[in-house]
């Protein structure tokens, strides 16, 4: 058995043991960003314009575009303006280019985010000439580490160049440098002048690592909150103090409680995990923190596009009514349910969960349609 299989038995064991909540009555929920509306207006980036620096290149459109500020209007018309400019200064150095543009997916503003990838932003770059990584120079402190992040540095050789690859470089770096406990790594990655080949460019790199220490555990210590109050979780640890840290090692027992929160109504919980370095002895500290919420109720129950009988047996089916602990795995439930129910035969449904915060309830929203359409979940 894996130790992450032994955290979920262990914690599913907290749970049912008859030692836990003591009649509590709690439900599911799933927890989820609010939507966002699409920014009117970005700021701007470049991804492979290899014969100026970003603040060069931005101080000549400005002269290029009167009024041009460090953000654009998410407009057709105020892309093509950028991109028309980048087209003549690099006309003015005998390259012939073609520039594209690319806005930031919906996702990219509600999701998580790496730390080391930059802020969303209009993306600007050369679609032609092509522009290709040539090589990546290291350069490593301490030396015995290069080769533990050669492949890591080296992965972009040969292919598209974009300086919106660094964070990546970087991020994988740092990853395969922290599971060895150098918690303080620093990437440092800077461009060399492109050389014409052909009908091509190629750009070289110099990727400077310097891993600092190598850190030890001090202590690990867990808060599990109300639903675990008083239990011992150091049997879930997966390492002990005098360890080397791996780059997420309370991960796995994390994410078990957040699910089991998550099952009794905490729709808003979190886990923090978040370690304090002690860089004058190079040592760390975990301490995990549960960050409950609220649970939330049903406020309201609408469904869209059946007949009354239609309605009524959905209704019974789902489990939940208005004044109930919110149950979304009671709708995800509902899905496995109806494909079963000959009344229902042939339908499918989307589901918008509306949440109040203030209030500490959901509106509910259920839209049937024939199977086949695509279903969906709007979380409000």
């Amino acid at each position: 058995m894996n130790g992450r299989s032994k955290v979920v038995r262990g914690v599913v064991s907290l749970i049912f043991a008859g030692q836990l909540l003591s009649g509590a009555t709690f439900s599911a929920a799933q927890s989820a960003k609010s939507a966002q509306s699409y920014p009117t207006h970005l700021p701007y980036s470049f991804g492979n314009f290899v014969w100026w620096s970003d603040d060069e290149l931005r101080v000549l459109l400005k002269r290029h575009i009167p009024g041009l500020g460090d953000e654009i209007a998410t407009t057709g018309a105020a892309k093509a303006r950028v991109r028309d400019a980048l087209t003549a200064l690099l006309k003015e150095k005998g390259i012939a280019a073609e520039v594209q543009s690319e806005e930031p997916s919906y996702s990219s503003f509600i999701g998580p985010r790496d730390p080391e990838a930059s802020a969303p932003s209009i993306q600007f770059s050369i679609l032609s000439p092509q522009i290709l990584m040539d090589k990546a120079l290291l350069q490593v402190a301490p030396p015995e580490l290069g080769p533990v992040v050669q492949s890591e540095a080296v992965w972009g050789e040969g292919k598209p160049y974009s300086a919106f690859g660094y964070w990546f470089i970087r991020s994988r770096i740092k990853e395969v440098l922290h599971q060895r406990g150098y918690l303080d790594a620093r990437v440092d990655i800077s461009q060399q002048p492109p050389r014409k080949d052909g009908d091509l460019y190629r750009v070289s790199l110099v990727v400077a690592v310097n891993a600092g220490p190598q850190y030890h555990v001090s202590s690990i210590s867990a808060d599990g909150g109300p639903l675990l109050a008083g239990k011992d979780l150091s049997r879930f640890f997966e390492m002990k103090p005098g360890d080397v840290p791996g780059p997420y090692p309370l991960a796995g027992l994390a994410s078990e409680i957040r699910q089991l929160y998550l099952h009794y109504g905490f729709a808003d919980v979190e886990v923090e995990t978040l370690p304090t370095l002690d860089r004058d002895h190079a040592l760390v500290a975990y301490r995990l923190r549960v960050i409950t919420g609220p649970t939330y109720q049903l406020r309201s129950l609408t469904i869209h596009n059946l007949d009354a009988s239609q309605e009524s047996r959905v209704r019974e089916l789902l489990g939940m009514k208005p004044g109930d602990i919110y149950l979304d795995e009671a709708v995800n439930g509902l899905y496995h349910k109806i494909a079963y129910e000959p009344l229902l035969k042939g339908l499918t449904f989307s589901f918008g969960p509306r949440r109040d915060k203030t209030a500490e309830v959901i509106d509910l929203t259920l839209d049937f349609s024939k199977n086949g359409n695509e279903s969906s979940v709007t979380i409000k």
